[in-house]
């Protein structure tokens, strides 16, 4: 797929198909997550792939949106490394370049995704959840990821003229 079709084509999918995402597959999508550019190079994210059920389900349930997390067969938790970190404000800009990495490559092999930053409030507990206990570790947003269980809405978008400055 085209980059400029990937990027305008990628919707936000919210209903999964009860199919594991193969290994492989996943392999892809990490791959592509720490090619995402970051601040002098340092690579700051670190990520928690989640493909146990009861994991998921239990995550899900510190959301609003959990009925809908309850049914994706795969999670990857996105962390910063602080330990790892030379600013704050840019590392946490290359995690979001590496998540935004993950959605489209994700899109490309034909998996939907949906970036919850939602359950930021509830970091502590999702990293209890995953037995991440490195401090150094915050949580940056979780992928949903699942092939989609039908045609996602179509997205409205402003004109580029209401954008510009």
């Amino acid at each position: 797929m085209k980059t400029l079709k990937c990027i305008e084509t990628r919707r936000s999918i919210r209903k999964y198909k009860d199919k594991r995402i193969s290994c492989k597959i996943i392999d892809k999508i990490l791959k592509a997550a720490v090619c995402a550019p970051s601040g002098k190079n340092g690579q700051p994210w670190r990520f928690k792939v989640i493909s146990d059920k009861n994991v998921i389900n239990n995550i899900a349930a510190l959301s609003i949106y959990e009925s809908w997390m309850r049914t994706a067969p795969c999670f990857i938790l996105v962390f910063l490394d602080k330990s790892r970190s030379y600013d704050y404000v840019k590392d946490v800009q290359s995690c979001g370049a590496a998540i935004q990495n993950i959605i489209l490559c994700a899109h490309s092999l034909n998996i939907g995704s949906c970036w919850i930053g939602e359950i930021l409030p509830k970091a502590g507990s999702v990293k209890s959840l995953a037995k991440i206990s490195n401090d150094s570790l915050e949580l940056m947003g979780i992928v949903a990821l699942g092939y989609s269980n039908g045609k996602p809405s179509r997205r409205m978008r402003k004109d580029i003229s209401a954008f510009l400055v």
